[in-house]
This record gives structure tokens, sequence and C-alpha cells, in this order.
């Protein structure tokens, strides 16, 4: 198994550099990117690791820190997630517009990744009865997480006829953490958290409305399984995540940890895209004692706000005396 996770001896072996080269994607903002990835994965180890999950836990929560629902049946909403849970609702911690990524779709996470994880390192445990804390949509029993995270890069089917298509592990969070109550949890599910995916139309695309609605129903028990020959990572898309969100936080050096600050001025920009977005974030932190934005960023967030309504009428009649002076020369030239 190729684990893909850096530490610091891939920094002075020189691996992560050429790990980087490998790994490197242009999106809206260029910058390098850092995918927690996987290995080409060959029939045979889609057989042999794949072939036996099966759906044991369905969870959505209707909003940002809101409550986790069970659920034994669920229906998937191409491109948006699924229905009534926060993230096809644009109501999730991370929905603002400015964290734009597909995998925000759906999540799912193995039952045996956590359990193994939190017996290794005498964490308080997780069990099928509590895996909700830890706010991943699928639980999946029979497949380890070494297997789950070969999914990366590759179509998955799920269900009789549904298709997601995963794109990077799940990292864990200061947020989840803390609202877990499990001290070191960032640390010691590294590689296990689950992986990030989005939904695709179904295998089946029906046109009739009550047969789509069938079509991209998931149930308690349904198979989970890597469609053969779908590897394509060039369709990966982490969003704009920083190189030092995927290294473990004990292996961050101090200028990882300062290069995953958002510098104000940004926070600034980031709140006159999505305001709401902006503020839920910070919202969600807050709720278990922590901040998403530093107070700097936090305050320059404000400030922009207050400014976005001028701002936007500013540039909304700049544009149209823009236009109407081209079109009043334009017909001018006619005459």
């Amino acid at each position: 198994m190729l684990h893909l996770e850096i530490n610091r001896r891939d920094r002075e072996g020189g691996l992560l550099h050429h790990w980087i080269l490998l790994h490197t994607y242009t999106y809206t903002y260029t910058h390098t990117h850092i995918v927690m990835a996987s290995k080409t994965t060959t029939k045979d180890d889609v057989d042999a690791s794949a072939s036996a999950a099966k759906i044991e836990c369905i969870f959505v929560s209707r909003r940002s820190a809101g409550t986790i629902e069970s659920k034994q049946t669920a229906r998937l909403l191409s491109g948006k997630g699924i229905d009534g849970d926060r993230y096809a609702l644009e109501t999730g911690t991370y929905s603002a517009r400015f964290m734009s990524e597909p995998g925000h779709n759906l999540t799912m996470v193995s039952l045996e990744g956590i359990v193994e994880a939190t017996e290794r390192t005498g964490m308080k445990a997780f069990h099928k009865g509590n895996m909700g804390e830890l706010r991943r949509n699928i639980v999946l029993s029979g497949i380890s997480a070494e297997a789950l995270n070969d999914m990366v890069g590759h179509e998955v089917k799920i269900g009789k006829n549904c298709r997601l298509f995963v794109h990077r592990r799940c990292v864990p969070c200061k947020y989840r953490e803390t609202a877990c109550k499990r001290p070191g949890l960032m640390n010691n599910l590294w590689g296990v958290s689950g992986v990030n995916c989005e939904i695709l139309s179904p295998l089946n695309d029906e046109t009739n409305d009550e047969k789509a609605a069938a079509a991209a129903e998931i149930k308690v028990g349904d198979a989970v399984a890597i469609i053969p020959n779908t590897h394509q990572p060039e369709r990966i898309d982490i969003g704009r995540k920083k190189p030092g969100f995927f290294i473990r936080p004990t292996d961050r050096t101090t200028e990882d940890v300062k290069k995953m600050i958002t510098p104000p001025f940004i926070a600034g920009i980031c709140c006159l895209i999505d305001p709401e977005g902006f503020q839920r974030v910070e919202d969600a932190y807050n709720s278990v004692g922590q901040r998403f934005w530093s107070p700097k960023a936090y305050q320059v967030g404000l400030l922009f706000k207050s400014m976005r309504i001028p701002f936007l009428t500013t540039v909304s009649v700049a544009i149209l005396s823009i236009v109407m002076a081209v079109g009043i020369h334009l017909a001018g030239n006619e005459v």
C-alpha cells in the first residue's frame, strides 16, 4: 500500500518535491496543491479490497453544526449532495462559495478503520452506535481505511444505480476534534477519516420523475465498489486547499502553520464573495470554542461586509455607464 502522507522524512529525502511535481493541478487561483491520492488500482485490487464493502449507516444534518439524523434510505442529488443534507441545502460549515469543492457532496468512512485507529491510539472509542459524531454521511463496513483511500481518483458504484467520483481523503480538523471531545483526534484519525466524493448522474439515468427518484436512492446494506477501468486522477479537484492542509498536524512546521493562516485582505475578499458563508464557518467553530478566522482577519471581513452593498452598487453603475457609453459611441458612428 502506498501512503502519501507527508512527514519530515519525505521533506529531508526530497520525496516531497518529487511528489508535488507529479500532483500539481491548476485552478482559478493558481498555486500548488497536494492531493492525498492513492496508487493506481488494478482489477485484482478492486476485487480483493472492496467487494465486501456495504453501507452500515447513513447520516445527514440539515445545517452547519446541526443535529445529525440517522437514515435507512437516502436520495443522492447529482452535483449537490444527499437530499436533506446541509451540503445539498448549501448550509454546511464549508458550503461558502469561496470554499467550493465537488467533494463536499458526500463523505464516506470505514467503520473498521476508525475502530482500529481508536484501539491503536487508546483514544475514546468510536463504534457503530456513535459514528454520527464524526459527521460523515456514509459509514461503510467490510472495507479497511486503506482500501477506501484507494478509491481516490476512481468512480464508485453505490447501491444498485448510484455513482460517485472520489476526489480526496477527508482530513480530520480541530473543529471536529473539539466537538467530539477527543484530544488528539486530528493525529489519531489521520489517514482513516474517510473520503470526499462528488455525486455523479446515476448509471441508468431515467427521464420519468418517479423512476429517476428511485434510481438515485441508496439504503443501508447496499454494496459499494470501485467501477473497473475508471481511474482518472486528472479529474481530482480539491478546491483551493493549501499544501499544509494535507500534512499531519504533528509533522507541520511553524512555516507550514503560518502559510495556512488566511491573510486579512483575503478574508475580506471572501466576505465580499459570500458574507453568509464567511460568518457560518466562524459560527460553527465558535460553537465549540474555536475560531476559523484569526481575530484580525475576521474584523477585516466584517469591514468588507459593511462595504459590500455600496461597492457592488458602484461597480454595477460603472459597468452600466460603460455599456451605455459604448452604445452611444457605436450609434454615433453609424450616423
